[in-house]
């Protein structure tokens, strides 16, 4: 049965999420097995494993053939991913985990509510303990502006340079500068994300699509199978 838990800087999937299509895209990631182990392609690199980290846009297909598994994805600009950086990544693509903290998160997650196990796991992990990087007050309104939006609509960038009172091409500067990726990988990334925040409350894709500002449904799924290498249909599915 597929879980999905959300939350600001970030999402928790529980699936079997069997053999995505190899991808890449703007979320850094932490994956585990809750059985057996890991089949990972990661920038043409093949390992097996019980858990992995991988950076922002890496190439990668990451899958278990013999259970579930549990997969984070970090909001670039949450301290969660500025931590995983840090402590795990250090400028490589990926990270293969410790199996002991890999048997810890898994006993976490059996005796947790998601919720629960959520907060746990990152603690565990040690994602909690870092600061993210200071930003530019400007970019930082931007954040926040795009935060409290639930439409992604066509003139947001002028609304975001109203905001942060800059022009386009010194926000898009500066916004690359400040968060790492540019300002528009970043406004899909959160439109996708509007649009799951959305499906969890109303649960009609159609209207979670419409909704965070796509143009149609199938838009909506297309831009899913592009960023995170699986339907979203698939993603629901038990």
């Amino acid at each position: 049965m597929t879980e999905l838990l959300f939350e600001y800087d970030h999402l928790l999937i529980h699936s079997e999420y069997r053999t995505p299509e190899v991808h890449s895209h703007l979320a850094s990631h932490l994956m585990i097995a809750l059985e057996g182990s890991l089949e990972c392609e990661i920038g043409g690199e093949v390992s097996e494993n019980t858990g992995v980290c991988i950076a922002s846009d890496a190439a990668h297909t990451v899958y278990s053939q013999t259970g579930d598994m549990l997969l984070y994805l970090f909001d670039t600009t949450s301290s969660l991913s500025d931590a995983l950086s840090e402590k795990y990544l250090r400028g490589r693509r990926f990270c293969v985990l410790d199996s002991t903290l890999v048997n810890d998160l898994r006993e976490i997650w059996k005796s947790e509510t998601a919720a629960q196990a959520d907060m746990k796991m990152l603690e565990r992990c040690g994602l909690l303990r870092t600061a993210s990087s200071e930003k530019d007050e400007r970019i930082t309104a931007v954040l926040e502006y795009l935060r409290g939006i639930q439409t992604v609509p066509e003139d947001i960038m002028e609304q975001l340079c109203r905001t942060a009172c800059l022009s386009q091409s010194r926000l898009s500067h500066l916004f690359r500068e400040q968060v790492g990726i540019s300002l528009h990988r970043y406004l899909a990334l959160d439109k996708m994300k509007k649009g799951y925040i959305c499906y969890k409350s109303c649960g009609s894709i159609t209207e979670a699509a419409m909704t965070a500002g796509f143009d149609s449904p199938s838009h909506f799924a297309a831009t899913c199978k592009r960023m995170f290498g699986i339907s979203f249909s698939e993603i629901m599915k038990s």
